[in-house]
């Protein structure tokens, strides 16, 4: 399949080319880390978050698994003084297995997700809530399958010193492994961040997540560790590493990404 990195190229210029915003919130970017931010863009404010590259390794006795993700992007519009609409896709995905039958790669692009946040607190949290549906307009290795849906309740609090604890509770009729319907699952990702400077900044996250698919249920946890950098009031670059603590997920992932707002 070809790779469709012009897509993401022509969307990275027009993000990189977009006018000045007169800035009236803070930088309010869902990328990086596990947890979902409680704040909305303001009505009118856009952004575009891009994942630029992103990597997943899982290995056992068995062989290895490693998948290639370019161009995971993020669309975000703020509606009202409370609530936004996300549109998310990926670009390109590639993922090459390897085990005792040899080598094998496939190649394709992702599904469509579109949500909706809406701050039950306030613009900029303390909590939100937020609700998605997947939608199965890619094939493996990036597509589900199926269509899929959830509902997140992202919460931000500020303890003081220049900490800020995160959490977001979530469930989800997660699309089944074999492709074809759904199950329950659910859990939480929480996190600490600290700045570093006025422009960097550090956060600590993990995930406790319990997946009921059919197949076999699964406890799945997740350690991330990100870092942000924010050039100004528009524009940021970001960089996440994981790592597997518990159950079916990749033993690590990378992934470099950018986010810039506009109007």
């Amino acid at each position: 399949m070809p790779l469709k990195l012009p897509v993401s190229a022509i969307v990275l210029a027009l993000a990189l080319s977009a006018p000045a915003l007169a800035e009236d919130r803070d930088f309010c970017a869902n990328r990086p880390g596990l947890d979902t931010p409680a704040c909305t863009l303001a009505p009118g404010d856009g952004m575009i978050e891009i994942g630029l590259l992103g990597w997943d390794h899982q290995a056992d006795a068995t062989g290895r698994d490693d998948t290639l993700t370019l161009g995971d992007t993020t669309l975000r519009l703020g509606l009202t003084p409370r609530s936004e609409i996300d549109l998310s896709f990926s670009t390109y995905v590639h993922d090459r297995t390897r085990d005792s039958s040899g080598v094998s790669s496939s190649a394709s692009t992702g599904d469509v997700t579109i949500a909706l946040r809406r701050g039950l607190a306030g613009p900029n949290g303390p909590i939100a809530l937020q609700a998605y549906v997947s939608l199965p307009v890619g094939k493996l290795p990036g597509g589900a399958g199926d269509w899929g849906a959830g509902v997140l309740v992202p919460m931000g609090f500020n303890l003081g010193h220049g900490f800020q604890f995160t959490l977001t509770p979530e469930a989800d009729a997660a699309v089944n492994s074999s492709g074809s319907g759904r199950h329950f699952a659910f859990g939480s990702a929480a996190g600490i961040s600290h700045g570093l400077g006025k422009a960097l900044s550090l956060t600590v996250e993990a995930n406790l997540f319990r997946d009921l698919d059919p197949s076999g249920h699964d406890t799945q946890a997740v350690l991330a560790e990100s870092l942000a950098w924010q050039a100004g009031n528009r524009f940021q670059i970001d960089v996440e590493a994981d790592e597997q603590l518990l159950g079916g997920v990749p033993n690590r992932s990378l992934m470099l990404g950018l986010a810039r707002r506009f109007r």
